[in-house]
């Protein structure tokens, strides 16, 4: 009884010192032993670690989480708290300053303490009953051209054989494509101010990604204020079972600017990135208002234990998940510090890649975090010589990484193979001296890809033996592909340009089909050049191109500068070459329309999409005009 009664006082003092210490904000060297079972079953009553780099206020909580992030091995780190965030920023501040034109004054303070904190409000929403798409819906219809199977991406235009969902005017039209005639549905409009980026359609459910700017006032001393303008991206979900009265069951909001978003089964992964500095106050008091300096999800900080460091804390990712059937709640956050790195998703795993330069060489350095049910971490990383110039060059296959780079210190390309843990299993250097990788891809254990200078080769590389990958075959030909999609399992269609061999000088977009059913021995079956056409967002932007073996369609918009004049080409593939099936003006020249100009069939029926309106055509009958419908 005696001992109980000792611990019971113990404890009663060492409170006393913890509520003194915050309140005064007292360094505290001390510290309080924690019992692991307490914390395991959760009693309020446990005691809690507390140093001088380590304080909770009493507005804050720790975030507890049953199994830790790990390090995405040396290139991310975990922050241990708010502590390790701010010095990581102040680091790189002092980096920065070596540059004349950059100057911060924050002053110091000597006996500075981070506070670890900020839980994210998860309050459970309503599952929305996500039902099937109604018999009359069409057989057939065509899906958003995604980089891998599996993973949807968002887009401007969505359909499900019913409905077609089309942005317009900064909402989206809910168009029913049941019937003889198109018609209005319903309308989609943002609950708030911003601006309508991308969508996704499933079933009964439609999530709406936004952008806006929120203003946030912050007093600096008496009666002067600092006033500061950020980008918050939104993510609205929708329950659209009755198509005329959709209803929002759910919104996050996240800090950044919107960069791109996957969706794998029930959970969108929704990424934003945001410029980070120190804030201009010591790290005690910023650690105890870190929603004033660390991006905000849901309106609170992005946990400490989620922050991951690196050397270069110019700018920060930040990353959510969402299932959308519970879509107020966010199942994970992360925010990793970095360069603005670019992304890669696969069915399993984010891979973050960019550049680095030192010793006036080129490096690609690539991170891996796994994903899980909405859940992510970090796995590993690793380094390869040379830059990824095209998005299809980085792939996975069955959890092992396969990148494709050009090196232009060295002037050579490089093909690098890596294990589920990044770790470097074979590597094929010195492929195609003087020359750049324009487009690539992955079939199975072949790679292929395209390089340019004059003329276009064709290369196919086995990775059936990963420690030792061998080029195949090189096929030449003039002009080059930016963009390769396979069409079935023996062929590979490359939209690029025709080029004068000898100059250089471009003479139009250019379509090829390759033969791919010998690798060992490429074949070009036959070509077709759109002389004049100067441009098309096909290039560039994989999801405006439609290419569908099944169907036999492959689409896109093109624009003629000369001219100033932009149209949809639609082509078939037939008796070995390709045939125009329809070419269709748009209403603008270069730039305005081209870019959210889609193309999709439903059943017997082919919609184009240009922003300003929708047109049906007849699949059955010559591709005949049968209406058109003002957006």
């Amino acid at each position: 009884m005696r001992e109980q009664g000792n611990r019971r006082g113990q404890k009663k003092i060492w409170a006393v010192i913890l509520i003194l210490t915050v309140a005064l904000e007292i360094p505290c060297s001390c510290y309080l032993t924690k019992d692991r079972e307490n914390i395991q079953s959760g009693r309020e009553d446990l005691a809690v670690d507390l140093s001088d780099t380590q304080m909770l206020s009493d507005t804050e909580s720790v975030l507890t989480r049953q199994t830790p992030k790990q390090n995405a091995g040396d290139a991310y780190t975990v922050a241990g708290d708010y502590r390790e965030v701010y010095e990581a920023l102040r680091k790189a501040e002092t980096e920065r300053k070596k540059f004349s034109f950059y100057d911060a004054g924050v002053k110091e303070d000597g006996a500075e303490a981070a506070a670890e904190g900020g839980v994210m409000d998860v309050r459970e929403a309503p599952e929305s009953q996500v039902t099937e798409i109604s018999d009359t819906a069409e057989s057939s219809y065509s899906v958003t051209n995604v980089m891998t199977e599996g993973v949807d991406e968002s887009d401007i235009v969505k359909t499900d054989g019913s409905y077609l969902y089309v942005q317009a005017d900064n909402e989206i039209k809910i168009i029913d494509v049941r019937g003889e005639e198109m018609k209005e549905a319903g309308v989609i409009s943002l609950s708030g101010s911003g601006t309508l980026l991308e969508m996704y359609a499933e079933g009964d459910l439609l999530c709406v990604i936004a952008e806006r700017d929120e203003t946030d006032m912050e007093e600096e001393t008496e009666d002067v204020y600092r006033f500061d303008t950020k980008q918050v991206t939104v993510l609205e979900t929708y329950n659209i079972s009755d198509r005329t009265n959709p209803v929002q069951t759910g919104t996050v909001t996240q800090d950044g600017a919107y960069k791109t978003s996957r969706k794998i089964g029930d959970v969108v992964y929704l990424f934003t990135q945001t410029g980070m500095e120190r804030p201009a106050m010591p790290a005690r008091k910023a650690a105890k208002s870190a929603g004033g300096w660390i991006p905000l999800i849901n309106g609170e900080p992005v946990a400490a234990d989620s922050i991951y460091l690196s050397e270069e804390a110019y700018s920060a990712l930040v990353a959510s998940s969402v299932n959308v059937k519970q879509p107020e709640k966010v199942v994970d956050q992360m925010m990793i510090l970095n360069s603005n790195a670019n992304i890669y998703v696969s069915r399993e795993a984010l891979y973050l890649y960019h550049n680095n330069y030192s010793d006036s060489r080129v490096y690609t350095a690539v991170a891996k975090f796994s994903l899980k049910n909405g859940n992510m971490d970090g796995v590993g990383a690793c380094t390869a010589n040379g830059e990824v110039y095209d998005s299809f060059a980085i792939h996975e296959n069955k959890g092992k990484l396969r990148l494709l780079t050009t090196d232009w210190t060295r002037d050579e390309n490089g093909l690098y193979l890596f294990d589920e843990k990044l770790e470097l299993t074979g590597k094929l250097e010195g492929l195609a001296p003087g020359e750049q990788i324009y487009a690539a891809r992955y079939f199975g254990d072949t790679a292929y890809f395209v390089t340019y200078r004059n003329t276009d080769p064709l290369f196919a590389v086995d990775l059936t033996d990963e420690k030792n990958p061998k080029v195949l075959s090189e096929l030449k030909i003039s002009g080059f592909s930016e963009y390769l999609h396979f069409w079935g399992t023996d062929k590979l269609l490359g939209i690029g340009y025709e080029t004068d061999p000898d100059t250089g000088e471009q003479k139009g977009i250019k379509l090829t089909m390759f033969d791919i059913s010998d690798p060992a021995d490429l074949k070009t079956i036959s070509s077709c050049v759109l002389k004049g056409i100067d441009y098309s967002p096909a290039l560039y932007e994989y999801k405006a191109v439609l290419a569908d073996a099944a169907e036999n369609l492959i689409g896109f918009a093109v624009t003629e500068y000369r001219e100033d004049k932009s149209s949809y080409e639609l082509f078939t593939w037939e008796e070995n070459k390709f045939e125009n099936l329809l070419t269709a003006s748009l209403n603008a020249g270069y730039g305005k329309f081209i870019e959210n100009c889609r193309g999709i069939y439903i059943g017997k029926n082919f919609y184009l999409s240009d922003g300003e309106r929708l047109r049906r055509y007849d699949r059955e009958n010559d591709y005949q005009l049968l209406q058109e419908y003002e957006l």
